[in-house]
Order: structure tokens, then sequence, then C-alpha cells
């Protein structure tokens, strides 16, 4: 009896959401972790492809002024009138921009230097992968390319380390 509480309490324990501590989050999600009207969320080694992944804070905003902060702080509203036309229609608009001013332009001369940056207007959605190597450079690269393809939502990233 009790190897088969042991075995049903490991069960329920791997089986069931993992929250991280706050101190194992990126910067991204504790800035924004406290604002009133944005939801944080950070996903822990969020699956690529078979062998790479890479962390992911997703910041959702509730309300219009925290949406506006958002596209303040990720420059979003110094995007090209294209770009700006793409998410009006609905589309997810990807950049890569630098980790220490998410609203400025890439650093081109040091790609992993940048995270990519992913807006959502229908969502209200900016999402932050955090790049840490070429590797994963490449692979965010080719995923955001199929997710783009495929139209697969930003709000459907997650894992069983999300951290609300």
């Amino acid at each position: 009896m009790l190897g088969l509480l042991i075995l049903a309490t490991t069960l329920w324990c791997i089986r069931q959401p993992r929250t991280l501590p706050e101190s194992q989050c990126s910067p991204a999600y504790w800035h924004y972790a406290q604002v009133p009207g944005i939801e944080a969320s950070f996903v822990k080694d969020f699956p690529l492809n078979d062998t790479v992944s890479i962390d992911v804070t997703l910041l959702q905003a509730t309300t219009d002024p925290a949406w506006q902060h958002l596209k303040e702080d990720f420059g979003i509203n110094h995007l090209t009138p294209k770009m700006l036309d793409n998410l009006n229609k609905g589309k997810v608009v990807t950049r890569f921009a630098p980790k220490c001013n998410y609203s400025m332009l890439m650093d081109s001369v040091c790609k992993v230097n940048n995270d990519l940056i992913s807006f959502s207007f229908t969502d209200q959605i900016v999402s932050v992968f955090h790049v840490e190597d070429t590797v994963q450079y490449h692979a965010v690269k080719m995923w955001q390319l199929n997710a783009m393809i495929n139209k697969y939502p930003l709000k459907n990233i997650k894992n069983e380390k999300k951290n609300n």
C-alpha cells in the first residue's frame, strides 16, 4: 500500500506544472511581473526543435495603457509602416533587438547580443526569446519562420515550467 502511495505521489509530482523561483526567470520577467495590466510569464527551455530549447518571456497586456507601455518599451511605435500594417492585419511580426535595450535596432556585429522579439497586436503579446549562443540564434530564426508559415499564435507558447 505504501509503495502504491509513493508511486502515485511521484507520478503526480512529475505531471504537475512546475513553477520556477523568480530568481531563475529573466530580467524582462522581473521588470514586468509587477506592472499593473501586464501578465508576465517565463517559460524555461521552450523546445525550438528536437535538440535546441530556449527561454522565453511572455508579456500580455490586459489593458490599453499597459499595451501602450509595452509598445513604447519595445519600440513597436518605431516599426516600419509595412510591419505595422502586418500587425494590424493580425500577423505576428518579429525582429532582433539588443538585450540591453529592446527598443533599439539589432546589433548586427554580434548576433548573440540580441534577443528575438515577437509582437502580436491581436493578442497584445510581446514575446522575448532569450538567445544565448549561435545555435539558439539560428534555431529560433527557423522556429519563427515555421511559426509564421503555420500561423502558430504566440499565446500557445508554454511548457510545464511556466511561471505566472
